[in-house]
């Protein structure tokens, strides 16, 4: 399969990524390494030293918005840094910032070049071939910091090339089973398979198996556990070196374990800051797709990318006390039975959506799969939005299920009258 021609777009690169590998996802290091060598990426510590710093985030949920924390204390900071985080919402360049801004075309392009000319028929998958790409264009950047958001588990994702000066673990939850296995305990040691001995291992929250605290200790990492060093007492979040700030001062949408996690990791740098600073950092964060509140035609709508139990018992939490129209629409290889179970008590009704997508249920598999006969049953998201839209009640609608999901509100309301309220 030859490679695209000289003048060939951004656009024309990716797809051509998309059928360079026979699997969408082939979990392993060994053939990214041949490749980052030839690329002479600075993958270990010793490599980088003194610089640059890496975060790298592993997690079921709340690994985004996490990162995204992260890159806002490091700008608050006045440093250099690099973010690349997946999947990507509306652009592929959403997923490498630098200092907050998405990486030009020319430079991915660039950049893919570069690893085709030294990849001399070893093969990629898209993930690997564009984390390759995301490396190579900050070690060309000379950055202070890069956060790096693992795609899929850990031990084997193509960021876990690079050794982290800091991991962070913010969740563990049954997705992906059939990659990182059926129980939590398995899921848990994939993910641990970030962390590195000597540094530190921020743990995200109080409820993670025990299989990584086992790698932790097994790797002689510096766990730094949710509750102890970190967390959240009374009103208050905690960290570092007795920083607290009061839960009333935040007013970002990343949920708070995200928000103190992330103050942890930082506070661990070489590049700590104050806890004054933290906040002003904290409060800058709005993540695109994470609680993220939209008005249309005076009606509230969320969208959230939550796609698991997890991250719908989560919304649950965080916007009871209402009764909302649910649109919802998923892949095929999620827990859908799990996530309508979360929503549930929310919902005043529910419209399921088709995703057009490779993995993406059509509306009337997604009913059969969630057993939702009373739901109303849609072709596209804008005929969901429209019917939702047109009835007579003021109730607010959530939008969730997924990256498609989401992306599909976002894609169409840049067209409409839409205020944003976050």
């Amino acid at each position: 399969m030859s490679k695209p021609p000289e003048s060939a777009a951004l656009e024309d690169w990716l797809a051509w990524l998309e059928h360079l590998h026979s699997q969408e996802i082939d979990l392993g290091l060994e053939r990214l390494v041949v490749v980052a060598a030839r690329l002479h990426l600075p993958l270990s510590l010793a490599q980088r030293s003194p610089g640059p710093y890496v975060f790298t985030v592993a997690g079921t949920n709340g690994k985004g918005s996490t990162c995204a924390a992260l890159q806002s204390m490091a700008m608050e900071a006045g440093l250099e840094v690099g973010l690349y985080s997946s999947p990507h919402l509306l652009r592929f360049n959403e997923r490498i910032m630098l200092n907050g801004r998405e990486v030009e075309d020319e430079q991915l392009v660039a950049a893919f070049r570069q690893i085709e000319f030294v990849r001399q028929g070893v093969s990629l998958t898209y993930f690997e071939y564009t984390t390759l790409a995301a490396l190579l264009i900050f070690t060309q950047s000379d950055l202070d910091v890069w956060v790096l958001e693992v795609g899929l588990g850990g031990r084997l994702d193509a960021v876990n090339l690079v050794d982290a000066n800091c991991a962070v673990l913010t969740t563990v939850g049954l997705d992906h089973q059939s990659f990182l296995g059926d129980n939590l305990e398995q899921i848990g040691f994939e993910k641990a398979g970030v962390f590195r001995a000597g540094q530190p291992a921020v743990l995200g929250s109080p409820a993670l198996p025990a299989s990584v605290e086992q790698q932790g200790q097994r790797v002689g990492a510096q766990l730094q556990p949710y509750g102890v060093t970190h967390g959240i007492a009374g009103d208050e979040l905690f960290w570092g070196n007795g920083q607290r700030l009061a839960m009333a001062e935040l007013g970002s949408t990343v949920p708070l374990a995200n928000q103190v996690t992330a103050a942890q990791a930082f506070s661990l740098s070489p590049f700590a800051l104050p806890a004054t600073a933290v906040k002003q950092a904290l409060n800058a964060v709005a993540l695109a797709g994470r609680c993220q509140r939209l008005t249309w035609q005076g009606r509230t709508l969320v969208l959230d990318v939550g796609h698991n139990p997890h991250a719908a018992e989560y919304l649950a939490a965080h916007l009871a006390g209402q009764r909302w129209h649910l649109i919802l629409g998923m892949l095929s290889d999620k827990d859908v039975a799990g996530v309508v179970s979360a929503l549930r008590p929310l919902t005043k009704d529910i419209s399921l959506v088709s995703l057009g997508v490779p993995r993406g249920l059509t509306a009337e598999a997604l009913q059969q799969r969630a057993t939702l006969g009373d739901a109303q049953c849609y072709d596209s998201m804008s005929q969901a939005l429209a019917a939702v839209c047109a009835s007579e009640d003021d109730a607010p609608v959530l939008v969730c299920g997924s990256f498609y999901t989401v992306a599909a509100v976002l894609t169409l309301t840049q067209s409409l009258d839409v205020t944003a309220n976050n």
